[in-house]
Formats: C-alpha cells, structure tokens, sequence
C-alpha cells in the first residue's frame, strides 16, 4: 500500500505541476505588460492556479493512508472523475455569448474559491483516490460529507455554460456520475476504516445540507 500510495503521488505530483504551470504561464505573461486592469477572467484565473497549486502542496504533504480501496474501479473512477472536465473543454468550443461567459465565470470562481476553501480544510487528507487518512468532520464538513464534490460541480457549471453544447452536457453528466461513485468508494472505505464514520453519516447528508432539502440519513448511513 504504501509503494502504491507512492508512486501514485508521483504521478499526481507531475500532473498538478503541468496543468499548474499551464494555468500561471498566461498570468505570468498578463501581468507582465504592467497593466492595472484586472478582469473577471484574470480572477477566475488566479483562484484557478491557487486551487491547483494548492492540490500539489497537499498532495506532497499529504498524510500516510490507513487504508485505500481496492481494485482497478475505484482508480479508474477517480481518475476520469478528475480529467474528464479537462476532455470536455478540448472538445467543444466556447460560445461566443458574452453574457453567457460572464455567468460562467461567475459560477467558475465560485465553484473555485469554494474548493479552495474545502481542500484547506480537508488538508493533509486530501486525496485523488479513495484512501482513507484522516477522519474530518468539522467545517464544511459539518455541513456535507463531500463539500469539495459539490464545490467542483458549481465549477462544472460553469464550464458547460461557456462551452454549451450536447457533447459538453453528455461529458458533464458522466463526469457527475463519476464523482458520485468516487464519493460512494470513499465511504466504504472511511466506513471501513473508521468505526465512528457511521455516526457521522448519520448526522450529516451525503450531498445536500439539510437546509436544500438534504434528506437525513438512514440508520446505516446510506
């Protein structure tokens, strides 16, 4: 477990440095030009680059697992969950309405400064894969048991709204679909893991806080 935990942080290393530096490289150069404008996208931008960033720094931080699911579907499953936005903007073009890429922008920092939010919090536990190293409960987990889940998904959002398309809707679903099961194998393994994980499960909502219509749990914490 431990070679495996790793040589995939490893991995998760190199690809947060590349799709970090691909996301500060056009800063670097916007603000070179000694400009004092800055716009809706430069901030959406940098809240963007923070989050990756920040995702690299936990990952090298991170805490040592105590126990990570097993099998290819829940690697396979994590993985795709993560990329498959990044597929879907390759594939579709932005719409050309400038009020519709306000409105995604809006969601797109929202969904961003909320991750980052989540992932501070959730600190050295973070995690690609579902591996359970430290039980958090407080904060915004409190309120969810996957905040960073729902967070991602007002950046997806976003994301259809700019790129607005069939295929882009089709991805999106499947990347919805993805997240879900990704949090559903992170469960089975924090339930394994920790006996007081079924308390928690019982007292917080999966997804929705209670206040959205979050449905309370049942006995078994499903």
């Amino acid at each position: 477990m431990l070679n495996e935990d790793f040589l995939g942080r490893i991995a998760i290393i190199f690809a947060m440095m590349v799709l970090a530096t691909s996301s500060a490289t056009p800063l670097f150069l916007y603000f070179r030009q000694d400009t004092s404008e800055i716009s809706l996208a430069i901030v959406t931008q940098v809240a963007s680059t923070v989050f990756l960033l920040l995702q690299l720094v936990m990952t090298i931080a991170r805490l040592p697992p105590k126990g990570t699911a097993q099998g290819i579907e829940p690697r396979v499953t994590a993985v795709a969950g993560t990329f498959m936005i990044l597929l879907a903007l390759n594939l579709t073009p932005a719409l050309p309405s400038e009020a519709a890429q306000v409105v995604a922008l809006c969601l797109i920092l929202i969904g961003t400064a909320s991750s980052i939010f989540c992932l501070y919090w959730l600190g050295r536990s973070f995690s690609l894969m579902a591996t359970a190293r430290r039980l958090v409960t407080t904060g915004p987990y409190s309120v969810v048991r996957h905040p960073l889940y729902i967070c991602e998904a007002v950046f997806v959002l976003g994301m259809v709204l700019s790129h607005f398309s069939m295929l882009m809707v089709t991805l999106s679903a499947f990347q919805f679909l993805l997240q879900y099961r990704r949090a559903r194998n992170e469960e089975a393994i924090l339930r394994q893991t920790f006996p007081e994980y079924g308390d928690y499960a019982r007292r917080v909502p999966m997804l929705l806080p209670r206040f959205l219509g979050g449905a309370i749990p049942s006995p078994g914490g499903q």
